[in-house]
């Protein structure tokens, strides 16, 4: 317990001591920085905002656009299929309640009573509005898709990664820092 609370002390007092050599860039020089990388995560984010599936592309991960284009596409087929059930049970349900004598609903909702058409047109409108969300849901998935893999694309993920710590001793900072420098 005592040594998991002085390694607990350890890690809250880690400190960085870093130089500071930045140069003075004007801000749209910055964007074009990050732009020009060689796979710049901004790259890949509006490529993917613009056209889903092409940051993946851009990223070379070209396994992943079928993917997106096949969520896509299920979730537009859903709301189509759904925004067709919720328009038939709607104008079912106000065929019902008008005045007019002459409109009655037709096909399934014939004999079905207003509470019941009513409950169907609510019920084709929840699934309308997941469909929807789920669209959105995928769309924003495939973007944060893309940024992560060309944030990862030149991650080194080589058996030859070590771990070492050092203490150090600083006299602009009290108490013990360590540094940790991956190889």
């Amino acid at each position: 317990m005592k040594q998991a609370f002085i390694a607990l002390l350890m890690l809250i007092a880690l400190n960085s001591i870093a130089q500071s050599n930045a140069v003075a860039v004007s801000d749209s020089s910055k964007f074009q920085l990050k732009w020009n990388q060689p796979h710049s995560p901004l790259k890949a984010t509006v490529l993917s905002a613009v056209l889903p599936g092409s940051g993946q592309i851009f990223n070379k991960k070209y396994w992943k656009a079928p993917i997106v284009y096949a969520g896509l596409g299920t979730c537009i087929f859903f709301i189509s299929d759904n925004t067709k059930n919720y328009r038939f049970w709607k104008n079912s349900y106000i065929a019902f309640n008008d005045t007019d004598l002459s409109t009655n609903p037709t096909g399934d909702a014939e004999g079905l009573s207003s509470n019941q058409l009513d409950a169907n047109q609510l019920y084709y409108k929840k699934l309308l509005d997941i469909s929807y969300m789920s669209f959105l849901g995928v769309y924003a998935l495939q973007i944060i898709d893309a940024n992560v893999d060309a944030h990862l694309f030149s991650f080194d993920v080589s058996s030859n990664l070590s771990l070492n710590y050092t203490p150090v001793v600083s006299p602009r900072f009290t108490g013990l820092h360590f540094t940790l420098n991956i190889h």
